[in-house]
């Protein structure tokens, strides 16, 4: 199994685990999916969320594909997992701001490294600030957010990327 499987696995093993320590008013489990605005690279999380009536945290694990872009002849797969501090109003219907930070790795191909099935591989962070809205219809929440990635891999050095959480609260 690839390090980059085992990383997630890993952290999606750790985000369970957190609803034990998770001693907040309100915990969320959640799975969402993220992209870029012009769909070159798109995301799968798997999170886990707590908070009380006006902050709250999410850790997640999340797997990111890059396509190629701007002429390069490469792809990006990233995994690892983020931890997101937010503020909220804490409503039915309620808006959210933060900040979180990623930690992983990212799997750089080009389209002859493909070929030969060998890839570098290096670790990778960024930080990003969020703002979304939080939709709780009875145990059911739905968000959808916006996130800024400032990346300390990537050439471009940030990206928007745009996203949907589904979670269930317990």
């Amino acid at each position: 199994m690839h390090y980059s499987v085992k990383l997630y696995l890993l952290v999606v093993l750790l985000t369970l685990s957190t609803s034990t320590l998770a001693k907040q008013s309100n915990s969320i489990i959640s799975l969402g999916v993220f992209n870029e605005p012009q769909g070159e690279r798109a995301g799968l999380e798997i999170a886990m969320s707590a908070g009380n009536d006006y902050f709250g945290g999410r850790l997640s694990g999340t797997l990111y594909k890059g396509g190629k872009n701007n002429g390069d002849e490469s792809s990006d797969l990233y995994a690892g997992f983020s931890g997101f501090g937010y503020i909220h109003t804490g409503q039915d219907i309620n808006p959210y701001i933060g900040l979180g930070i990623f930690i992983g790795e990212t799997l750089n191909c080009t389209d002859e490294e493909e070929e030969s099935n060998y890839c570098s591989e290096e670790m990778t962070a960024a930080l990003y600030p969020e703002l979304g809205i939080k939709l709780n219809i009875e145990n059911i929440q739905v968000t959808p957010y916006i996130r800024r990635y400032f990346d300390t891999s990537d050439s471009r050095k940030s990206g928007n990327v745009y996203g949907i959480n589904f979670g269930i609260a317990f």
